[in-house]
């Protein structure tokens, strides 16, 4: 389907987002034999006349101007995984604000409407219903609002920092692979910027980082493929990574991991992860990337849990934590002993759904204590924690991606 949308821009409040005012013509079934099949497989393609007659044209790419093409558009196919916007004017405008907006596998659309029929003039393409309606590949990010982290944080809650300039930072992995850096930094006009890490990252399943593991002062990260490889890729202190090394096989028996920090007290940061029978494993770092034999942190029963989350110290005591989402929407606080293990859990409040993240970077308001955050719809909430072990009322703070491949860590 496609779907005239207003499409609305609030760079002040780091949202943007289409909100939906009606769909226009839905994809019904296509005829057996009809000029619609020229387009061809995995391609996104517009037609001259009504009914995918005339000349065809493949649009690859986002277009600010349509040339020869240029309000001659009459019908289209999406067999493409893009997502795309349609604008009635050039470089992306559009005269009453209406846009067309074509969903990813749209497929045939004959007649677009007298509206929209022979009036495109300019198309951009994306990997995302966020990316073609904000004009961005990435989220917007902007912790600087909050202020700096307080200098001499515990160990405990020393991550969430990839360029060490005191600003919690984000990682996104956007719906096509590619990896972003988001360092929190607005500009004059209240717009973030992102930095390209790489693409070709939809080939891991996991992907965790909670600060330093090799003891060069900058964060880390952990990675593992789609093949069950488990890869360390060790930070540059700019939010890339070096030349990755390789950990071990046979990580895919894991449901989940999680780096978690410091469990064990000896100054080394270590990994969770809960294997298919709910066994919750401790692997000690060594200092170097690499991790020692694993132990039994919890015995049976972590597989009624969904989602595990490192947080840093929560509740004050300089030992890092773990929180846990289990199948009813409730979120816990099981407080870390320093043994690898931990202690009785406490119930956070609030309903955490179970089709939404939960992240942790550390401290985001800047005064030393560790905050959550989730997605709700197309914004990002932070629930500030208290320093004991508490959280306050989510703050909206952020843009969000919600495409299904979209991985904010």
């Amino acid at each position: 389907m496609f779907k005239s949308s207003l499409a609305r821009r609030v760079t002040s409040g780091m949202a943007a987002f289409a909100a939906s005012l009606g769909l226009v013509v839905a994809a019904g079934p296509q005829a057996a034999a009809d000029e619609s099949d020229r387009c061809p497989a995995n391609s996104f393609c517009v037609f001259q006349y009504e009914g995918w007659k005339g000349e065809m044209k493949i649009i690859t790419s986002s277009q600010t101007k349509l040339g020869t093409w240029n309000n001659r558009i009459s019908s289209f196919v999406n067999n493409s995984g893009k997502w795309a916007t349609a604008y009635l004017g050039e470089n992306y405008t559009t005269t009453d604000s209406d846009i067309m907006i074509i969903t990813d596998y749209n497929g045939a659309i004959s007649s677009l409407g007298s509206k929209w029929n022979n009036t495109i003039s300019s198309i951009r393409v994306g990997a995302s219903e966020y990316e073609v309606t904000s004009g961005k590949p990435y989220m917007e990010w902007g912790s600087d609002y909050w202020g700096k982290r307080p200098a001499g944080l515990p160990a405990a809650n020393q991550f969430g920092d990839l360029n060490n300039d005191g600003l919690s930072d984000l990682l996104e992995r956007a719906a096509d692979g590619r990896l972003w850096f988001l360092n929190g930094i607005r500009k004059a006009d209240g717009s973030t910027t992102g930095k390209l890490v790489g693409g070709g990252w939809n080939a891991m399943t996991q992907l965790v980082r909670h600060g330093d593991y090799n003891g060069d002062a900058k964060e880390d990260l952990y990675a593992r493929d789609t093949t069950g490889v488990l890869w360390f890729y060790p930070g540059r202190g700019d939010g890339t990574f070096g030349t990755r090394v390789r950990v071990g096989g046979g990580w895919n028996t894991m449901r989940e991991i999680s780096a978690a920090g410091d469990l064990t007290g000896d100054g080394r940061r270590d990994l969770l992860a809960r294997d298919t029978e709910g066994v919750l494993w401790l692997y000690p770092g060594n200092g170097k990337g690499i991790f020692g034999s694993r132990k039994v942190s919890g015995t049976g029963g972590w597989n009624a849990m969904n989602r595990l989350v490192a947080p840093g110290d929560m509740n004050g005591d300089g030992k890092a934590d773990l929180i846990a989402r289990d199948g009813n929407r409730v979120l816990w606080l099981y407080p870390g002993l320093d043994t690898g293990k931990f202690g009785s859990r406490k119930q956070l409040p609030y309903a955490w759904p179970l089709d939404s993240p939960v992240i942790s970077v550390g401290d985001v308001g800047g005064d030393g204590k560790s905050d959550l955050m989730r997605p709700i719809n197309y914004q990002l909430f932070i629930y500030h924690g208290n320093g004991t072990g508490g959280i306050g009322g989510p703050w909206a703070d952020m843009s969000w991606d919600n495409a299904p491949k979209v991985r904010v860590f």
